[in-house]
């Protein structure tokens, strides 16, 4: 079957390289469509598959790429000679694909607003260290980020003076650096959307710790009291921003993550097995991290999402799967 591979524009040689390499290895021609505002990329990608390709005796055509914008993404979705759909997105792009290209196959890796729960027995540096690298990696523009934590109200006030005194380890400056940790966003659309989502959340009752614009970047930053109904809260933010909650039990604790409509990833820190078990066992997100950020995720593994974060699996040897098909055969033996 043929293959449509659609990137976000967050990692777009890696999530090129999700769709490019599974539909080669299962023997399905591709065409990659990257973010409009990240081709480069994706065009060096597809310049050494088809290097690779020549060099094995394979045709090189097996792997094309078609840039543009969302008018070309219908028209290729949209195509009858498409089998299946891979994209790499938001929610409400991927929920438009999804009903164009029926009934064609869909693997959806969406949004998220990826939880981390810190419980009273956690080790609160380790928690907070995971906060750090897990919520401003890549300027916060990650699905798997960590965006929601909520933390146990008898170690609350800890775990926020450790967080608050750490905050100024996140290096904001040119992503050239190796030292940076946040830059500017994709563009100047998604700053303005980011602040005004800070501003909502404060003018709701949040205490803000460290934000505010230094240039095209979002400083990093810390909502305490995030309230319900607040985009920073229920939506995927795509920015430098974690809000941190409390709550009085685990059972609250998992309720409050599983309200969300979106689940990609969690985390959850502590030292009780009985307390990981009970999180995989009642979280509904496609991946339970613990004690580690809910951004983990390794190729031997199966990474996808329930509800509105997608459907499918990706992972090599996962997204091979979903881009065959099941066929059964009957021999009935000759007299």
């Amino acid at each position: 079957m043929v293959v449509v591979g659609i990137a976000g524009f967050n990692y777009p040689l890696l999530w090129a390289a999700h769709k490019i390499a599974p539909a080669i290895a299962a023997g399905c021609p591709v065409v990659c469509k990257p973010a409009p505002q990240t081709p480069l990329a994706t065009l060096w990608l597809v310049h050494l598959f088809r290097e690779a390709l020549l060099a094995a005796g394979a045709p090189a055509a097996a792997v094309q790429l078609v840039t543009g914008d969302a008018a070309v993404g219908s028209a290729l979705v949209t195509d009858p000679r498409v089998g299946a759909v891979s994209f790499t997105g938001s929610a409400a792009v991927g929920h438009q694909i999804a009903r164009a290209a029926a009934p064609r196959k869909v693997v959806l890796e969406l949004g998220s607003n990826a939880a981390l729960v810190v419980a009273a027995d956690a080790d609160l540096d380790a928690a907070v260290g995971a906060v750090l690298r897990g919520g401003y990696y890549a300027s916060g523009q990650a699905c798997i980020s960590v965006q929601r934590v909520l933390v146990d109200a008898s170690v609350a006030a800890d775990f926020v003076a450790l967080l608050t005194s750490r905050l100024s380890e996140v290096v904001v400056g040119d992503p050239r650096d190796a030292r940076t940790r946040v830059s500017a966003l994709i563009d100047p659309k998604s700053t303005s959307r980011v602040l005004s989502w800070v501003s909502e959340a404060a003018a709701a009752g949040a205490s803000v710790i460290g934000g505010g614009q230094a240039g095209r970047s979002v400083e990093p930053t810390v909502l305490v009291g995030t309230a319900d109904g607040v985009s920073a809260w229920d939506e995927e933010i795509f920015g430098p921003v974690v809000s941190v909650r409390t709550f009085a039990s685990l059972p609250a604790a998992w309720k409050a993550v599983n309200s969300s409509r979106y689940g990609l990833h969690a985390a959850v820190f502590t030292r009780s097995l009985a307390t990981a078990f009970e999180a995989i066992e009642t979280l509904e997100v496609g991946g339970v991290i613990v004690n580690e950020v809910p951004g983990f995720r390794s190729d031997t593994m199966p990474y996808g999402g329930v509800k509105d974060s997608g459907i499918g699996r990706e992972g090599p040897r996962f997204a091979i799967e979903e881009l065959t098909v099941t066929r059964m055969a009957v021999i009935r033996p000759a007299v």
